[in-house]
């Protein structure tokens, strides 16, 4: 599994986090209220990050937990991570990478 794209099997996925957003309620908002298919609602609302200090590694560290509550081996999902979140949008650029996975 791996996840680089905006969209998988045509669902869109966070820019964020990775986490597909199948429900409309999963989607983020911009500015003006709306539903953003590029930022899933934990990560992003009123066009602003919720968290806009939390760097890579703590990304993946948070999404490695849920990963591994739903099931997934710690070392499996610490793989996927390392591999799919430095390719979406919000990490690709650069920002807030101080330590790499």
């Amino acid at each position: 599994m791996e996840i680089t794209a905006s969209r998988e099997n045509g669902i869109p996925i966070c820019q964020s986090c990775g986490m597909p957003m199948a429900e409309a309620e999963l989607q983020g908002t911009d500015r003006e209220g709306s539903k953003t298919e590029e930022y899933c609602v934990y990560c992003y609302e009123s066009g602003e990050f919720k968290q806009p200090e939390t760097t890579l590694e703590e990304m993946a560290d948070l999404c490695a937990g849920y990963m591994v509550e739903e099931g997934m081996d710690e070392a499996e999902a610490r793989s996927i991570l390392a591999n799919s979140l430095p390719r979406l949008k919000r990490w690709s650029t650069g920002a807030g990478v101080q330590k790499s996975l």
